[in-house]
């Protein structure tokens, strides 16, 4: 049996944080004398505790921990969904920090302020498409909907699909409402009769190339000019990926047009 002071130094905890993990049934001591309040631990525990250190260090809350020590909840799906959840975080980060470079970059709210992109109004065709669409948590949750939609779809017509298109629906500011389409040739439609048509009339469209970390500017840049010229927005804002992660490894050789129904 160890003192709490010892089993302190066993494990790393505080005798402060191991009290608090008493409180919340994380950690308990397995005697507790009644007359002097003096805590004891087995040689056991020190895996318990090294286990609810492992849990706690990759950010999943004392709450959380709990059931999962006590498998109230399945860890492997916890897991794999906390590892998700910590690269989302992570890409989120990452753009802010790509974000943060470029405004160290321009120095002058002048320069940050110019639109670098050439802004251009066009009337797009109707597209055949197969969809699907879902509320997510993050923006970087759109490739999950990419996924779901391909399974839709039969190899042999893989090849056969032309453009890439994600409309973001609005309404809800606090709702992440995503469609994700492909357009099919009309050949195909009899294969999938939940096939739809997808048409935008008149938009305003930046064709950008590069990695997506750009795309705030790039929305601010559109918006900005959509005002200067007098335009109003008629639809929900939509990207046609004409090259994406799926055909390219390299990010500089993304081509995404921006697109804002307009009238």
């Amino acid at each position: 049996m160890f003192k709490i002071s010892e089993f302190s130094k066993l494990t790393t905890i505080s005798p402060r944080m191991l009290r608090h993990y008493d409180k919340l049934n994380l950690l308990k001591p397995e005697i507790i004398q009644k007359e002097n309040g003096y805590r004891y631990y087995t040689p056991e525990q020190i895996n318990q505790a090294n286990q609810l250190l492992s849990l706690k260090n990759v950010g999943i809350p004392l709450k959380e921990i709990r059931a999962l020590l006590d498998h109230s909840i399945d860890q492997e799906n916890y897991l794999a969904k906390h590892r998700n959840l910590l690269e989302t975080e992570l890409a989120e980060k990452k753009l802010q920090l790509a974000f943060l470079d470029r405004l160290e970059e321009k120095n002058t709210t002048s320069n940050f302020n110019e639109i670098n992109y050439p802004i251009e109004i066009k009337t797009m065709t109707d597209h055949l498409v197969l969809s699907y669409r879902q509320k997510v948590d993050s923006y970087y949750d759109e490739k999950q909907l990419w996924q779901k939609l391909f399974s839709k779809v039969r190899a042999q017509d893989i090849v056969k699909l032309a453009q890439s298109i994600a409309v973001f629906h609005t309404g809800n500011t606090e709702i992440i409402d995503i469609e994700v389409m492909i357009s099919i040739p009309e050949k195909l439609s009899p294969f999938y009769p939940e096939a739809k048509i997808f048409s935008s009339g008149s938009t305003a469209s930046i064709v950008t190339t590069g990695a997506y970390s750009i795309m705030p500017k790039v929305h601010a840049d559109m918006v900005e000019w959509l005002g200067l010229n007098n335009y109003i927005l008629a639809g929900n804002m939509f990207n046609i990926y004409h090259s994406s992660p799926a055909t390219e490894e390299r990010e500089e050789l993304y081509i995404t047009e921006v697109c804002y129904p307009i009238k």
